[in-house]
Order: structure tokens, then sequence, then C-alpha cells
């Protein structure tokens, strides 16, 4: 506090000094006596008054991060400084002051950067396989039968070829596909045949209910259990909508990166982006062991041997090997304590 009958205390804030629309540098100060509405732009070599404005008229531009803040004072001249703290003292809280505080490197920082962290994994964990489940109950049949349409386009563009299956063949798995689907969960199932080279003997759901067989399948392992295992397993996929919540949840995670990080940048997006959708085609051990267990139940209900799947297991494993693209082991995959679990559950159906 000034004493009584001395001048009121002055604030500077040292800078730089523009007239506006040229490049001409001058060192100066912006001053205000504490009281007053005026604000004053002094040369700093010889104190000459370069403009005066009232201090509700400066102008301060945006400013990012940390950068020197700028003002207009009056029409004519640009102030710029780095002492923001002096500024502020005169003009008031900068807009956007927080955020430059944060944006200053703290210890604290690590601590938010571990909540954000934290909180990230937590929504991935859960928040993610909720609104995945909310996306899938809402989802109208109609949309996951036009992905199937698209699905099924795609891969008869670019890697099926018509089938060329047998007739006789074809009927004797469609019959055991109506005993299956007699006994099924309430679902969209629909049967098609195809014959996609590379692949070997495969079967795979689509989103909405389409269920391809390969015709390496179908050659290869014609017994009607082993198809029967198979077919119950997909069908299961179909009714858990294993499929679609692959899709959801590789989508949603893919956004929860987003917001995360802000823009990946091209390639790190097509990396995100091609990385869920890889992830999208093989599904979890959770939605596996689901399947095995309802499509299991589905084979033994319709009359059928559920230990089959087991044994259709490893003979893949016996002719291909565990490691094999070009089998069904690629999208759905096999070890040996999966085929004891198997073993396991059909034993207690065969009861």
């Amino acid at each position: 506090m000034s004493a009584p009958g001395s001048d009121p205390p002055l604030l500077r804030v040292s800078g730089s000094a523009y007239p506006v629309g040229r490049s001409q540098r001058l060192d100066a100060e912006l001053v205000h006596e504490a009281g007053s509405a005026i604000c004053e732009l002094r040369r700093t070599s010889d104190g000459e008054l370069l403009a005066r404005a009232p201090k509700a008229a400066i102008k301060r531009q945006s400013q990012v991060g940390n950068a020197r803040a700028e003002v207009l004072v009056g029409q004519e001249w640009r102030f710029e400084t780095g002492d923001h703290a002096a500024l502020d003292s005169i003009l008031g809280p900068a807009k956007g002051q927080t955020l430059r505080k944060l944006e200053r490197f703290r210890a604290h920082l690590i601590l938010v950067v571990a909540a954000a962290v934290l909180g990230g994994f937590l929504v991935w964990r859960w928040g993610v396989p909720l609104l995945v489940d909310i996306a899938v109950a809402v989802t109208p049949s109609a949309y996951s039968e036009a992905l199937d349409d698209a699905s099924l386009a795609s891969i008869d563009r670019f890697m099926a070829k018509r089938s060329t299956l047998h007739p006789i063949k074809q009927e004797k798995i469609r019959g055991i596909f109506k005993r299956l689907e007699a006994v099924a969960p309430e679902a969209n199932y629909r049967l098609l045949f195809r014959n996609v080279p590379g692949v070997g003997p495969n079967a795979f759901a689509l989103p909405g209910g389409t269920i391809i067989v390969t015709d390496a399948l179908a050659n290869e392992f014609p017994e009607p259990d082993i198809i029967a295992g198979i077919l119950g397993h997909e069908m299961a996929h179909v009714y858990e909508d294993h499929s679609l919540k692959q899709l959801y949840g590789a989508a949603g995670t893919y956004l929860l990166v987003l917001l995360i990080i802000g823009d990946p940048g091209p390639v790190l997006e097509d990396i995100l982006l091609e990385g869920q959708i890889l992830l999208s085609l093989v599904f979890s051990r959770e939605h596996e062991r689901e399947a095995d267990a309802i499509g299991l139940k589905i084979a033994a209900d319709a009359g059928y041997d559920p230990a089959a799947l087991a044994t259709f297991f490893e003979k893949l494993e016996e002719k291909f090997g565990s490691g094999s693209r070009n089998t069904w082991l690629s999208t759905h995959p096999s070890n040996a304590e999966r085929i004891a679990e198997i073993r396991r559950l059909a034993a207690e159906l065969n009861r």
C-alpha cells in the first residue's frame, strides 16, 4: 500500500512495440497507473509516449500455448511481451489462461496422464462392451442383412467363386442344416456354399445370419456329425451376434484411440483402421467358448455326436498343422485345451 500523499504505483510490462502494418521494432513498456482507466505505451530508451488508450479498449489477440502475448494499443501500435503474469496484472487473465497453465509441464501432469490412461482403459474394458451390447440390441435386422449382402458381394468379388459342389452333397448338408435349425435358438439363419481357393476347409458366419460353407470343407469332411458340429458352432455365432459385436467393438476401440490421441495422421490412421478390421475378423476366446458350448448342444439336440467337433480339430491339426492359414483354424483357433473342453462338454451332453 502506498503512503498517504504518495503517487499511485505504476505497473509496467516490458516488451516490443510495432507500428501497425510495419515491421519496425521498438523496445517498449506498457504502463498503467493503479486506479487509472488509461494505459500508456512508452519507448523504453527515453520514455517517449507512443500511444494511450483506455484499458477496456485494449484488444488482446488470441494466444497459442506459451507464445508471446500480443495486444493492440489504440489504432496504430501493436505490443508484444513474454511476461504473461505482468500483462495479466494489468489487463486480467487472458482467455484460455487455464489451458495455457495446463500446457506447461509440471510433475502433476504425470498424474493427469496416468489418470487419462487409466480412464481410457476402464472405458475400453467396460464402457465399450456396454455400448456394443446396446448398439447390437438396437440394430435393426435389415441393417444386419444389408451388412451380409455387402460382405458377400465383397467376398464374391475378391475371394470366392461359384460353388462346384455336387448338388447331392449340397442337399445332404442342407438336410443337416434344417435339422439343426429346428432345435437351434431362434435367429435368421441362411446357408450358402462357395468355392474359396486358398482358404481350404472353412465355414464362417456373417453378421446378418448368413453361414458360408466352402467346397473344400464339404469334400474333405463329409461326415454328418462333423458337419453338424461345425454348422452348430457357426449358428451359435449368429445367435449370439458375435460378428456384429466384433465389428462394433473394433469401431468403438478405434474411436476411443482417436479420442485419446486426437488426429493420428494418415499413416497411423491406416494402421489403426486395418488393425481393427483384422481384429473384427477373429472371434475372441470368450466368443469361441460360447459358440462351442451352444453349438455342441444344438448338434446334440438334433441327434448328432457333439464330440465330432473335437475330432474335426484333431484332423485339421494332423493334416494342416495348427499354424496353417488355409484352414478353419485361421479364424477358429484351436489347441489341446480347447479340444479337451469340447470332449468334456460332449461327454456331459451324451449322458
